[in-house]
C-alpha cells in the first residue's frame, strides 16, 4: 500500500449534467444514444485534475452499468480519466444514502479526502455532506440552494474551473461554522440572529452575481454567520468592538476575508472610510444585519429605530448612519436590479421558499 503522503484525494462525479449532458430527446442507455455531448468543460478539467487526483464516477443511473458508462464516456474521449465507475448496478444503494458514499470509500485505497462533485443538491451535495466527504456544486444556472442554506464546500459554475477551486484555500463548512460558535459560547437568540443575516446576504449575492457582478455568495453566507462570532465574549468584557474581535480570531484560523466582514459589519463603521464594508461580501453581510432585528427581517427605519432604544446613550450616533444605510441599500438594489421599494417583500418571499 502506498505511505498517506503519496495517496491521491478521490474526485467522485455525477454523471448525467455533470460530465455527459442528459439530452432530452432520447432514452435508455446513453451509450446506444444517436449522439452523445460532454459536458462543456468537462474534458478540459478532467485533463488538468487526472495527475493528482483520483477519479472516478459515482452515479444514480439505472439503465446503465459501469461498462455501457464508460462506453459513453470513450465516445467524447473522456474514459481515459476515470479509473474507476460505480453505478447502481455496482453499489446496492443510491445518492444521498450513507451507504452509498461508504461502499465506494470501502473500494478506494484509503486517502487524505473525497470529494462529491455534482449538480444534484439533494443526492450530490446532500449525501456528500452527510457522508462526511467534500461537497462541490456544479450550479451552471446560479441558483440559490435549498432554504437558502448552502451545506456545500465549493461552488462552480463551470466544469472547467473545478482545479482552481479544489486547489484554493477553503472557506469553513457549514458544521464548521456550528462548532465555532458553540465554542464562543453563542446563545439561542443570536444563533438564530447570525442565521438570519447569513440567509439574508447569501440571497442578496446570488441576486448580484444574476446580474453580473463579481461575488461568492458561499462567502457572503459563511460571512454573515460568523460575523458575531465574539459578540458574547466582549460584551462588558473587552476594550475592542466585537467585530474586531471576531476578526482577530478569523484571522488567526486562516479566514482573512471572513475576518474583514466580521471587521466592517459594525454600524458606526459606515461613517469612516477605513474601515466600511469595500466588497460586494462585505457590503451584503453589512446590509442583512441591518434588515435583521433578531430573526425577523425588518425596514431599515425599523432595524434602527430598535438599536436607539436598545442602547439609548448612543442614539444619536445610531440614527446619524442612516442616510449612509440607505445609500448602501439603494446601491445593492440598483445593482442587483431589484427596486428598492421591492426589496423586502422580495427577502420575505426568498425566505419563505417563494422567490
Amino acid at each position: 500500500m502506498n505511505n498517506y503522503k503519496n495517496q491521491k484525494t478521490v474526485v467522485a462525479l455525477d454523471w448525467g449534467n455533470t460530465l455527459m449532458v442528459e439530452l432530452p430527446q432520447f432514452h435508455g442507455v446513453m451509450a446506444d444514444w444517436p449522439e452523445v455531448a460532454a459536458v462543456d468543460g468537462a474534458q478540459a478539467a478532467l485533463a488538468s485534475l487526472s495527475p493528482d487526483y483520483h477519479l472516478i464516477v459515482a452515479s444514480n443511473a439505472v439503465d446503465s452499468n459501469a461498462a455501457r458508462l464508460r462506453d459513453a464516456l470513450r465516445r467524447v474521449d473522456l474514459d481515459g480519466y476515470i479509473q474507476e465507475i460505480f453505478t447502481g448496478h455496482e453499489v446496492e444503494s443510491k445518492k444521498p444514502q450513507r451507504s452509498y458514499f461508504q461502499s465506494i470509500q470501502l473500494a478506494m485505497p484509503p486517502g487524505p479526502e473525497y470529494v462529491m462533485v455534482g449538480d444534484g443538491y439533494a443526492t450530490d451535495v446532500v449525501g456528500a455532506w452527510q457522508a462526511g466527504w467534500l461537497a462541490v456544486w456544479y450550479n451552471p444556472s446560479g441558483i440559490a440552494a435549498p432554504g437558502l442554506l448552502p451545506l456545500h464546500d465549493i461552488e462552480i459554475q463551470r466544469m472547467d474551473d473545478l482545479p482552481t477551486a479544489l486547489a484554493a484555500p477553503r472557506l469553513p463548512g457549514w458544521n464548521q461554522t456550528q462548532s465555532w460558535l458553540v465554542e464562543q459560547q453563542v446563545p439561542a437568540n443570536l444563533l438564530l440572529h447570525v442565521q438570519s443575516v447569513a440567509s439574508i446576504a447569501y440571497q442578496l449575492a446570488i441576486w448580484l452575481r444574476a446580474a453580473g457582478e463579481k461575488v461568492d455568495p458561499l462567502l457572503a453566507q459563511r460571512g454573515g454567520m460568523l460575523h458575531d462570532l465574539a459578540k458574547v465574549n466582549t460584551l462588558h468584557k473587552s476594550s475592542i468592538n466585537h467585530g474586531e474581535a471576531a476578526a482577530r480570531i478569523l484571522a488567526e484560523r486562516g479566514q482573512l476575508e471572513l475576518a474583514e466582514i466580521a471587521r466592517r459589519h459594525i454600524l458606526t463603521h459606515l461613517l469612516d472610510d477605513q474601515l466600511a464594508p469595500r466588497t460586494w461580501e462585505e457590503k451584503v453581510v453589512f446590509l442583512a444585519d441591518k434588515l435583521s432585528e433578531g430573526s425577523r427581517l425588518v425596514t431599515l427605519d425599523q432595524r434602527i429605530n430598535a438599536l436607539s432604544q436598545r442602547y439609548s446613550r448612543f442614539s444619536a450616533g445610531i440614527q446619524s448612519c442612516l442616510p449612509a444605510l440607505r445609500k448602501l441599500q439603494r446601491e445593492i438594489c440598483m445593482r442587483a436590479r431589484i427596486p428598492e421599494s421591492e426589496l423586502t417583500d422580495r427577502l420575505q418571499a426568498a425566505l419563505l421558499g417563494r422567490d
